[in-house]
């Protein structure tokens, strides 16, 4: 059963936090990180079937002119747009064990997810845009943007924040905190990494013993990932909120110090 810290914790301590809270919440997020995956999934077959029927390749650089194609945009635009959806609902689900609620339900959960999608894909864009007018203007004050506004769909999704406001908030709470910020999510990146590569060899395994063409070969590379991803979706979500719990602990701490030097 999963504990909610009562104070802040060291980078392993976050770390450890989010695997405890992963492992206590993984039951309840499957049929969305099902969903999820199966969004991805689906995506992935409609290209694999337009290139086929397009005579496009499906290896190599050339490969990438398929993504320049109309539909395949436009299909693209919806599965970002769904899976934004679905990952504010594990958020939603992740946030619910954290605080020990136990009433939340998948249909609830799919429902917050929806209903604050739009907010949702303004505080991307918006997200997007900045970190890119940082890489544009000069490197590094895009990687600091990037390392300061990941935090975002915690903000969204568990204090029901505004696009603009989300935003602000993750700047807020991980400004002054960027590299142990960061260092606490490399380990779910790179473990969710190595669990994709494993997935990855192994449908490459059963391709070669199967003979199968490249068409087939990446059809089942994406029904192996609809059974990864149902374990790595709430991965970073899960490291997202322990972080989230932690640095506003940390915040919430200084200003009350401060309030009390004051006085």
């Amino acid at each position: 059963m999963y504990a909610r810290p009562t104070a802040p914790l060291s980078i392993g301590g976050v770390v450890d936090d989010a695997i405890k809270l992963y492992r206590a919440s993984f039951r309840r997020c499957v049929p969305v990180a099902l969903l999820g995956s199966l969004v991805m999934a689906a995506f992935g077959i409609f290209v694999i079937e337009y290139a086929r029927h397009a005579g496009l390749p499906l290896t190599g650089l050339e490969s990438l002119q398929i993504y320049a194609e109309p539909p395949v945009m436009a299909t693209a635009l919806l599965q970002s747009v769904l899976s934004l959806a679905l990952s504010g609902a594990v958020i939603v689900i992740l946030n619910a064990v954290a605080a020990g609620d136990t009433k939340l339900r998948f249909g609830q959960a799919i429902g917050i997810g929806f209903s604050r999608l739009a907010r949702c894909v303004i505080a991307a864009v918006l997200g997007s845009l900045l970190v890119l007018a940082g890489c544009i203007a000069l490197v590094v004050p895009g990687i600091y943007l990037l390392g300061t506004l990941f935090l975002w769909p915690v903000a969204l999704y568990v204090e029901n924040a505004g696009a603009i406001e989300s935003l602000r908030v993750s700047h807020k709470l991980i400004r002054g905190r960027w590299w142990s910020s960061s260092t606490i999510l490399t380990a779910p990146l790179l473990i969710m990494f190595a669990f994709l590569l494993g997935a990855d060899l192994v449908a490459e395994m059963f391709a070669l013993l199967l003979r199968l063409d490249a068409a087939a070969t990446q059809i089942l590379f994406e029904l192996v990932n609809v059974l990864a991803n149902i374990f790595v979706l709430p991965m970073l979500p899960a490291a997202l909120i322990a972080l989230y719990q932690d640095l506003k602990m940390r915040r919430e701490g200084g200003e009350l110090a401060a309030r009390i030097r004051v006085t």
